[in-house]
Formats: C-alpha cells, structure tokens, sequence
C-alpha cells in the first residue's frame, strides 16, 4: 500500500469553497482503480492549508488516474481555490 500525500494552500478566505468544489470531486479519487480511498485535512494553525491522503494500491495505480479524463475534472474544480502548486508525495509505512 502506498499513500499519497498532497499539500494545498488555497487563497486566502477561499477554504469553504476549496472543500466545497472538492466533495463535489472526491468521487474521482474515491472511486478510482487501485484506490482504497481518500481523506482532506485541513490545517488547525494555518486554515488556508490543506493535506490530502489517498490510499493506492501503488505510485503506478495514482499515475494511471492523472491520465483519465475525470481527473481533469478534479483539477478544474480544485484549481481557482488554489494559491499555488500542490505539493505531492508517495509514502510507505516502513515500521
């Protein structure tokens, strides 16, 4: 199992509707091939920063779905909320 990690700033007074347009998407990465779900985070110290941890069978499963058309889709609906680039990291639980 494999987890991504995606680190998000979302423009300042936009989080309402960064968590909006993504509950509005989430079922692309809920229900993608290899996937066993996906969470959103949101920061307490910083409330305009936002993680989000999706669970995948592997890195080759993630990367299949940022080729699927739905996943233009989540892009377009989570992009005008966000301040810059996400950050994205694949991790693996080693103890």
């Amino acid at each position: 199992m494999v987890r991504e990690i995606a680190y998000f700033e979302v423009q300042e007074g936009q989080g309402e509707g960064f968590i909006e347009a993504y509950n509005g998407v989430a079922n692309v990465l809920n229900e993608a091939s290899g996937s066993h779900g996906a969470t959103l985070h949101r920061g307490i110290e910083n409330p305009n920063s936002f993680t989000l941890i999706v669970e995948w069978d592997s890195v080759d499963a993630h990367t299949a779905l940022t080729r699927e058309p739905g996943f233009e889709d989540f892009g377009d609906a989570i992009g005008p909320y966000l301040a810059g680039r996400p950050e994205v990291r694949h991790v693996e639980a080693v103890g």
